[in-house]
This record gives structure tokens, sequence and C-alpha cells, in this order.
């Protein structure tokens, strides 16, 4: 099993205006603020309208501990067992000092868009244990 700190962790959900406002504590607030100026940071979330008119609502964390284990479909985020739907969106990039892993993870009511941010000293075997994971879920759906 390998262990990793992900320098950033960061989970963006997305709603249309109606749900926005039924869904987001202070969601009319924080949409008046947003028409003002497209983006609006608060409360530790980042909130601002898409290309697709949609709003995003993310949520970063730093140093974020992820344990990969050689046997499971799943990962152990900060304590936590979570599912990176890996079949799904698999797609990394090479930035100036980090590698960005873009995926979805599946949570209790919703399938949420997230990226890892991952250090150049434990990015190549991260990426391999996540590969591993990938194909182990792949075999999975082939039962």
């Amino acid at each position: 099993m390998g262990k990793y700190t992900l320098d950033y962790f960061s989970k963006y959900y997305f709603y249309e205006e109606d749900e926005f406002l039924e869904k987001v504590e202070e969601g009319k607030f924080i949409l008046e603020k947003l028409k003002e100026s497209n983006r609006f940071d608060y409360k530790g979330h980042s909130f601002k309208y898409t290309k697709f008119n949609n709003i995003s609502m993310s949520d970063t964390k730093t140093k974020v501990e992820i344990e990969i284990s050689e046997e499971d479909i799943n990962v152990i985020i900060n304590g936590e067992l979570k599912h990176l739907d890996l079949i799904y969106k698999f797609d990394t990039k090479h930035l100036e000092d980090h590698v960005r892993i873009a995926t979805r993870i599946s949570e209790k009511m919703d399938d949420i868009s997230c990226l890892l941010y991952i250090d150049y000293n434990q990015s190549e075997q991260f990426l391999k244990e996540l590969e591993n994971v990938k194909n182990k879920q792949q075999n999975n759906m082939n039962k």
C-alpha cells in the first residue's frame, strides 16, 4: 500500500441557478455577489460561473493524505474510504511543479469532479498505483 500527500485536493460541485438557491446555504447572497464579479470566495469555497452558464463551487484542501491499496478499487482520503471513478476520467497534466490528475469522486448523493495535485517526487509511483486501481475497477466491471 502506498501513502502519499497531495499538495492540493479540489472538489467541484456544479449547479443550475435554481438548484444552487435551493441547495447552498446563503445561496441568494452568494448569487448576488457572483452577478457583480463572476467569481466570489466565501467561507472556504470559491464560486464562479462556468462557460456553460451554471455555477461551480470549489472546495480545496491542502496537504491531503491518500492511501492506495494493491487489493482495492477504492482509496482512502484523509482516513475516509472514497471511490475515484478512474474509468470515467483519468486525465493527467504535467505542470511546472506538480502533476495534476482530473477525475471524478463518487460520494453519497453525487458524482463530483475533482483535481489532485501531487509533487513530482511522488508522482511517478502515485500514477502507477492509480493506474492499478483503474485496472482493478475495469476488471470488476467485467465480472
